[in-house]
């Protein structure tokens, strides 16, 4: 996607030289060529074809303007909505299937009459409590844990006071109690059925309702309590607890969801649900003339419309045309577009990257809109908005305005209706207002609040002036209040993925970058202090030069930052650092040769660390570029004195390149402008003026400014803009009395008036 990142990375030499590829104007020409081309063929593919303009288009609620018959057969569809609406209707209609396991039933009641056998016998007999509860805990382990220590003595002193024939009929009551529960069918919880579409369930070959059958998990909870009072089970108040632990003891589910042939079924339900909503014969009436639309009018007029476009296309002569018709459509577009970004948008004109870029939001925003067309989804989802915001940030609001406004018309074409095209250029416009100056991540709250109120009252408005149902009005506003929220926040999701794809850092990214306690930054003011108070003055001259031209403040001031943060591998071999050595030089005992590759080699570990540490590309290409190809002129005369044989003034030079952009050229000047403003003994606008007007003359005039784009008119407001941050920066001040008094010495003395270091 990015040439330079790839042949930086297959030829070292791009690399530790700083050397750029370069497109040709040929091969960008070819490439802006095919990039259309593919651009119109995706717009012209994704175009849908219209509705024949024979089939008038009616809308509910009104009145038919004249007798319309079928012209042959043919059949409509039901929507998806109604279809997937009588296919749940089709499967809630199919009860839930229960599996019955009949020996459930007769193994619960043979442990039911041996266990009541056996109790009643131990709980009878004459011995102490303990030696009974041993005697029921070792033949009936189970049932003596399920039973607690009351319900025991209840059921004991039952027992005792009842006698055979009593006992008998307890026992005959109880069984047929059990068998009565065993019968009807037991189920272990209903929650799972009732989850299902249908109360109704089937077991075996019977349909019954869910309530005709028992829970396990409620009769254990308290639902067997009454059935045993209805059954008649002579018991007193005291014992009806104990009956009740004692019964739902042998309680066991006998109905088991069969899930699977529960599905089988539902699904067979689904799939016999016919498609088709009804047939119109040839010459059959489909509404009569000033008969009131209704829905059923509606969907036979679309039904007939999608059928006699296909029976047009089913011509390949026809068929030609359409696809004809949508590229010209598409190519009249995609040139007006290119045309606009020729003349006014130079800048990303010229670069591959952003012209992608565009292809790719555009070509996106495009394959939804037609989804949503084929489809039939809500028309208002189509995220323009979404487009316009990203494009607004990544490159510039002029051109997210003009792109949004010629995908609205092309929507417009798209769903053959106008108010689509008013409400997506219209809430695009709004979309790019609310984030033209964003700069933190929360400043997207905004176009959450804009993007869905202007949704609702542009949607409300085009609706009501067409006569549409208040309920209408609300269902095609509620589509538009999600987008207009969804956009904002699909758009900060987007934006870092963008960023690192095309190598684009937005004004976010930039402010993040600008935080002076960056650990790069902060390691610089450690280890290069003079170059860190060189970048933060040079930042102030570059950002007012920037907003005097109209070229990006921000990036010019953090790209001031981090120009030269590979002098902190080897500041004392910088002037501004030396102080730190007490002035010592260490250039003094080197050859100009060396010391030039010392001063030049601070840009290759300049690109290193900003490789290392992640900084963006465009601030990384400032630190070769605010050199340029520029001479370094100490050590060149330098080395002429010292009359070193084979001298060229080219080896001299910077690497390069030279400043791309208008940022880049702003901080050539600002960069020599600070440097040699501290040499002004004379500091007064005029002498500042004369230097600043001299350096950009010289840089001018060696051609290092030839890339860049600056123009004559932008050099005169740069030079207008420096003159102030430097009398600022360079201001006197009045002497403190020591100051006086030494001056005065000294010219009574005879000595020169020299500054003193403070």
């Amino acid at each position: 996607m990015d040439l330079d990142l790839l042949l930086r990375r297959w030829w070292p030499r791009l690399g530790t030289r700083g050397y750029k590829f370069r497109w040709t104007l040929q091969s960008l020409q070819v490439y802006r060529l095919v990039l259309a081309a593919a651009v119109i063929g995706l717009l012209a593919y994704l175009s849908p074809s219209q509705r024949p303009y024979s089939i008038t288009r009616l809308r509910v609620g009104s009145v038919a303007p004249e007798r319309i018959n079928a012209p042959f057969l043919f059949y409509v569809r039901k929507t998806e909505e109604r279809l997937e609406k009588e296919r749940q209707e089709a499967e809630r209609a199919v009860p839930t299937v229960l599996r019955l396991t009949p020996q459930v039933h007769a193994l619960q009641l043979a442990r039911f009459d041996s266990s009541l056998t056996v109790l009643i016998a131990d709980l009878r007999l004459q011995m102490p409590e303990a030696a009974k509860q041993r005697r029921l805990q070792r033949e009936l382990p189970q049932l003596t844990s399920a039973l607690s220590a009351a319900s025991q003595r209840a059921l004991g002193e039952l027992f005792a006071n009842s006698n055979s024939g009593q006992l008998e009929f307890f026992q005959g009551t109880c069984r047929r109690l059990l068998v009565e529960l065993y019968t009807t069918g037991l189920v272990s919880s209903k929650s799972e059925i009732l989850n299902s579409f249908t109360p109704q369930v089937r077991v075996e070959e019977r349909e019954v309702s869910l309530d005709a059958i028992y829970s396990v998990e409620a009769l254990e909870k308290g639902d067997l309590i009454p059935l045993i009072e209805g059954a008649g089970v002579p018991t007193g108040p005291e014992a009806l607890t104990a009956v009740h632990e004692l019964l739902s003891f042998f309680i066991e589910p006998n109905l088991i969801l069969d899930a699977g042939e529960t599905r089988r079924l539902r699904s067979e339900a689904r799939r016999s649900v016919a498609r088709i909503q009804r047939p119109y014969l040839q010459n059959e009436m489909i509404i009569d003339k000033n008969a009131k639309v209704e829905q059923d009018h509606v969907e036979a007029l679309n039904a007939l419309a999608d059928k006699l476009a296909e029976q047009e296309l089913a011509d390949p002569a026809t068929r030609l045309l359409q696809v004809a018709a949508a590229l010209v459509i598409a190519t009249f577009l995609v040139l007006v577009f290119g045309y606009y970004l020729s003349i006014l948008e130079a800048e990303i004109y010229q670069k591959p990257g952003h012209l992608l870029l565009l292809a790719i939001i555009g070509g996106a925003t495009v394959a939804v809109a037609s989804y949503i067309k084929t489809n039939e989804v809500h028309t208002y989802l189509v995220p323009t908005p979404l487009a316009a915001m990203l494009v607004t940030v990544l490159l510039s609001p002029r051109v997210g305005l003009v792109l949004s406004t010629l995908l609205a018309l092309y929507l417009g074409n798209l769903f053959g209706d106008f108010s689509v095209a008013l409400i997506c250029g219209l809430t695009s416009a709004v979309a790019v207002y609310t984030v033209r100056h964003v700069r933190h991540r929360n400043q997207f709250y905004r176009a959450m609040v804009f993007l869905p109120l202007s949704y609702a009252l542009l949607i409300a408005a085009s609706d009501l002036s067409r006569f549409m149902a208040l309920e209408e009005v609300y269902l095609h506003v509620l589509p538009g209040i999600f987008i207009g929220v969804a956009a904002p926040i699909l758009t900060t999701g987007l934006l870092p993925i963008c960023e690192s794809l095309f190598h684009i850092t937005t004004d976010i990214t930039l402010l993040e970058l600008s935080d002076l306690n960056r650990p790069l930054l902060r390691e610089l003011a450690i280890r290069a202090p003079g170059t860190y108070t060189h970048s933060l003055i040079m930042a102030n001259l570059s950002e007012a030069a920037a907003e005097a031209i109209g070229a990006n403040p921000l990036l010019a001031r953090v790209g001031c930052y981090y120009h030269d943060i590979g002098k902190m591998l080897k500041p004392e071999y910088f002037t501004e650092n030396q102080g730190l050595q007490g002035g010592r030089n260490p250039h003094n005992n080197l050859t100009p040769t060396m010391s030039m590759l010392i001063i030049t080699a601070h840009v290759k570990d300049g690109l290193e660390l900003a490789e290392e540490h992640g900084l963006p590309r465009s601030i990384a290409d400032l630190i070769p570029q605010h050199h340029g190809t520029t001479v370094i002129e100490y050590f060149y005369n330098r080395a002429i004195e010292m009359g070193i044989e084979n001298i060229r003034r080219d080896d001299f030079r910077y690497d390069g390149p030279k400043p791309q952009t208008r940022e880049a050229g702003v901080l050539m000047l600002a960069d020599s402008v600070e440097s040699a403003a501290r040499t002004l003994m004379e500091r007064t606008p005029d002498r500042a003026r004369q230097l600043v007007r001299s350096i950009i003359q010289q840089k001018y005039s060696a051609g290092e400014l030839d890339e860049c784009g600056l123009t004559m008119r932008d050099l005169h407001k740069i030079e207008e803009s420096f003159i102030p941050v430097l009398m600022g920066t360079l201001h006197s001040r009045v002497d403190y009395p020591w100051q006086r008094h030494e001056k005065k010495a000294r010219k009574e003395l005879g000595h020169p008036l020299q500054p003193r270091n403070s």
